[in-house]
């Protein structure tokens, strides 16, 4: 595996990561809206260039925090509503220099409830939260 950077538009969110092995494309609104591809880190994994200036929006069960970029508006990372130290971390694959799509498993996830997705998968699509 490599270690990647990744940043957003502007550049004002910077991080770097190991090679996901698998991204998520979560079909939900906000994801789907955003266009995330998430790849999920134990927080301690993900290094910021410097603590993110982001604003945070919260929907639907208010249990996870969407971060985005405080310049330009790029959804950058997601992380557990209430835990400034959550055990993981979703950053936007999107965001990531080098991803070789490739070489990245790409699961599907439901919680859009409607079976949409724009990209395509061999594996089974996972069923959403709601069924669980």
């Amino acid at each position: 595996m490599s270690r990647l950077s990744g940043s957003c538009h502007c550049g004002a969110v910077r991080f770097e990561v190991e090679e996901p092995e698998w991204v998520l494309d979560c079909n939900c609104s906000h994801c789907r809206l955003y266009g995330g591809l998430w790849a999920y880190y134990a927080q301690r994994d993900v290094h910021f260039a410097a603590p993110p200036d982001t604003f945070v929006y919260m929907w639907g069960d208010r249990e996870l925090a969407f971060h985005h970029c405080r310049t330009c508006g790029c959804a950058t990372h997601t992380t557990q509503f209430g835990t400034d130290e959550a055990e993981r971390i979703a950053v936007n694959a999107r965001l990531m220099r080098g991803l070789d799509p490739k070489r990245v498993q790409l699961r599907q996830k439901n919680n859009g409830n409607d079976g949409v997705f724009w990209t395509k998968s061999h594996l089974p699509v996972l069923p959403s939260h709601d069924a669980e």
